[in-house]
């Protein structure tokens, strides 16, 4: 009998750790854009670039932060920052509009960890751009009524978005 038992032990043991690792939950990463293939990406600290942006200007990077705001039309582009940090202003990362009125980045990826890599480009974006990217951002009138001139602009071009903790469903 206790030769049974040993036995029974040996086979329902691993059964039951395999089972486990199965149901083991994970953190669900969706990837949007294109991921940088073939290159060595330079994993950059997001702080770094936003201190002193022009120093990593036509770099390929990777950087990890957090979703601050999407775009609340289409999803095509959204903002990220230091994790942690409330800022609100960050990178900018954007993307081709979907087409027949799909989301790409849906809403739920707003305060989720995120990693993006691509080309980091400092620009300068005009007046109507910026009151633009407001209205997409769902701003009130008044508060796009404020913005007024040219501003700097740090973004990532040619890349992708990994966002953690997200499903995408067609309702999202």
């Amino acid at each position: 009998m206790h030769r049974s038992l040993v036995f029974s032990l040996l086979l329902i043991v691993p059964l039951l750790l395999s089972i486990s690792a199965c149901n083991s939950i994970s953190a669900r990463v969706e990837t949007f854009g294109s991921p940088v293939i073939g290159e060595s990406l330079e994993q950059v600290e997001l702080a770094s670039v936003l201190r002193t942006p022009e120093q990593f200007s036509g770099r390929t990077i990777e950087i990890r932060g957090e979703v601050v705001d999407v775009c609340q039309k289409k999803g095509c582009w959204l903002r990220m920052a230091p994790t942690g940090s409330g800022e609100k202003d960050g990178v900018f990362v954007k993307f081709t509009c979907p087409i027949d009125g799909e989301r790409l980045i849906p809403m739920n990826a707003m305060g989720q960890p995120v990693r993006v890599e691509g080309t980091l480009v400092v620009e300068t974006i005009s007046e109507a751009e910026r009151r633009h990217y407001a209205s997409d951002a769902g701003k009130s009138a008044a508060e796009i009524d404020q913005i007024v001139g040219s501003a700097t602009q740090v973004r990532i071009a040619s890349g992708a978005a990994h966002v953690e903790g997200i499903e995408v469903t067609p309702e999202s």
